[in-house]
């Protein structure tokens, strides 16, 4: 005997099939959405200890050398600038005493002029003109002398001489980067100048 299906039959299996696929859907693994999360970084901050270490290893501040008192003036330069003496501080130098109608120092100009050029950046020039209140004539000289190159203090007024105790031209100073001054009575021949200021360069 042949059974026949009927349509209430067959809407029940159809609403049973329906449930199952909805329950196979929601119980599935869904897929990742979105960026994930930045990364985070667990680096320690840096210890007292190494901040210290790098702190010591920094390279300590210059501090300017102490100004002696005989480095401790101000004049004015031939060029119309100012010269502090607290510059030679720390470092070898010259101080050449010279008088624009010395026909000796007119002799020296050439050695000064040489030996600047030679030392230059090791031993410090400066020429100090004075006994003259000519200040054309020293500009004469320095023209002249070919000794343009380094500095030269204007002391019409005998202020830097009467603070060296020099009281006549071609009179050589020799600063050493303690310093001190040692002056020297001229006048001196090429040699004798430029074995002191070799010995200056050499410390």
């Amino acid at each position: 005997m042949r059974r026949s299906v009927t349509p209430a039959a067959i809407l029940a299996f159809l609403l049973v099939c329906t449930a199952c696929g909805a329950d196979d859907s929601e119980g599935g693994t869904a897929a990742p959405t979105g960026t994930p999360p930045p990364s985070v970084s667990t680096d320690p901050p840096p210890s007292d200890a190494a901040t210290e270490a790098a702190e010591e290893t920094s390279p300590p501040a210059e501090t300017a050398p102490p100004v002696p008192d005989e480095l401790d003036f101000t004049a004015p330069t031939v060029g119309g600038g100012t010269f502090e003496g607290a510059s030679l501080a720390g470092q070898p130098a010259v101080l050449w005493f010279w008088a624009p109608w010395c026909p000796v120092c007119q002799g020296e100009a050439p050695t000064i002029a040489d030996l600047a050029a030679e030392y230059e950046g090791e031993v410090t020039f400066v020429g100090v003109a004075g006994l003259s209140g000519d200040l054309a004539a020293m500009e004469g000289f320095i023209a002249d002398g070919g000794v343009g190159g380094i500095t030269h203090i204007d002391d019409r007024d005998g202020e830097v001489y009467t603070h060296f105790g020099v009281t006549q031209q071609y009179d050589i100073g020799f600063v050493s980067p303690e310093g001190t001054v040692d002056i020297v009575s001229g006048p001196l021949d090429e040699a004798e100048i430029a074995d002191r200021v070799e010995e200056l360069a050499a410390g």
